[in-house]
C-alpha cells in the first residue's frame, strides 16, 4: 500500500479574478505601489540560479511545504530581473497577471525571431519563471485566448471595439449601443465594474453614448395657453342670411347690380358732355 504523505505547509497560487471569473491583469496595490516607487525596488545584483534554488528549498522545508514538488518550490523561487525583483514567482502570479503575460509574449517573440539576449542571473531567472507561470492552466487559457484574436483592439474608433468576453464577445461596442432595446446595455451599466477590464470600458462607452443621447433630445416645450376660438357667430348670421334668399331674389339681385353700374356711368358721361358741369355734380336726372 502506498503511504500517503500530507504537507500541511504546501501552498498553492490564489489569482485575483474579476466579477465573471476572469483573470485580472492590472497590478495590485502593492504591486502599483512597487511599480511607481523606484526606492521600493530591488536594486541588488542578480544572484546565481543555484543559490535561488537553494534558497527556496529551505523557505519549502521550513514551512513544512513539498520539496519533491517542483512547482511549490519554484513559487518560493525569488525574481532576479525587473521591477519586482526580490519577490517570489507565486507573489508575481498572484500581484501582475498582465506583467507576467507581457514577458511570456516578449520572449517567445525573441525565440521566433532568433533573437539571443545576453545570458547571466537575470535572463537564468526569467525563464524559470516562464517555466513556473506556464505551469498553470489558467495562465496557458489567458494566453490561448488573446492569440485567438477575440477583443483584441485593431478599430480606428471606439464604435468598432469588440466587447471581447460572455455570450457578446464577437459583438462590436455599436452593436451592443445600437441593441439596447434587448437590456443588455443597461445590465452592462448597472454592473460594478473593477476599472481597466473589458467590461468596464464597454461600460463607460455605453453611458457616454447614454448622456449624449439624452442631450441631443429636445426638452418638452412648455405648455402654451390654448388661443382662444375665433367667434363665428357674424359668419354664421351671414350663412343664414344667405340661405334665406330664394334663388329668383338672387338672381335679380344680381341682374341689377350690372344695370345700376351701367345707369351710373352713362349719368357720368352725359355730365361730363355739359359745359361748366362737373363730373361729380348731380344733374337732376
Amino acid at each position: 500500500m502506498q503511504r500517503v504523505v500530507f504537507f500541511p505547509g504546501k501552498v498553492s497560487v490564489v489569482f485575483r479574478r474579476g466579477p465573471l471569473g476572469f483573470l485580472r491583469q492590472d497590478p495590485s496595490v502593492e504591486a502599483r505601489r512597487i511599480k511607481d516607487d523606484p526606492t521600493r525596488q530591488d536594486k541588488s545584483a542578480p544572484m546565481r540560479e543555484d543559490l535561488v534554488r537553494q534558497n527556496a528549498l529551505a523557505v519549502v522545508r521550513q514551512r513544512g511545504g513539498d520539496a519533491s514538488d517542483r512547482t511549490d518550490v519554484l513559487g518560493d523561487y525569488i525574481l532576479q530581473f525587473g521591477k519586482y525583483k526580490g519577490k517570489a514567482f507565486r507573489w508575481l502570479l498572484e500581484n501582475d497577471v498582465g506583467y507576467t503575460s507581457y514577458l511570456i509574449k516578449n520572449l517567445r517573440k525573441e525565440e521566433a525571431a532568433g533573437i539571443c539576449r545576453a545570458e547571466g542571473h537575470s535572463k537564468d531567472s526569467l525563464l524559470s519563471f516562464v517555466n513556473f507561470a506556464l505551469s498553470f492552466s489558467e495562465i496557458q487559457s489567458l494566453l490561448a485566448y488573446e492569440a485567438s484574436g477575440v477583443g483584441v483592439v485593431a478599430a480606428s474608433s471606439e464604435d468598432d471595439q469588440l466587447v471581447g468576453f460572455g455570450t457578446r464577445a464577437k459583438s462590436t461596442w455599436k452593436e451592443t449601443w445600437d441593441s439596447r432595446s434587448d437590456g443588455y446595455a443597461a445590465f452592462i451599466m448597472g454592473k460594478s465594474c473593477v476599472p481597466g477590464t473589458r467590461m468596464y470600458k464597454l461600460q463607460q462607452y455605453l453611458r457616454k453614448r447614454q448622456q449624449s443621447a439624452s442631450a441631443s433630445t429636445p426638452a418638452e416645450p412648455a405648455s402654451r395657453a390654448q388661443a382662444k376660438p375665433l367667434m363665428m357667430d357674424e359668419d354664421e348670421e351671414l350663412e343664414r342670411a344667405m340661405l334665406s334668399i330664394s334663388p329668383s331674389k338672387l338672381q335679380l339681385q344680381s341682374f341689377a347690380v350690372p344695370v345700376a353700374a351701367a345707369t351710373a356711368t352713362a349719368t357720368a358721361t352725359a355730365a361730363a358732355a355739359i359745359p361748366g358741369v362737373s363730373p361729380g355734380a348731380k344733374t337732376g336726372f
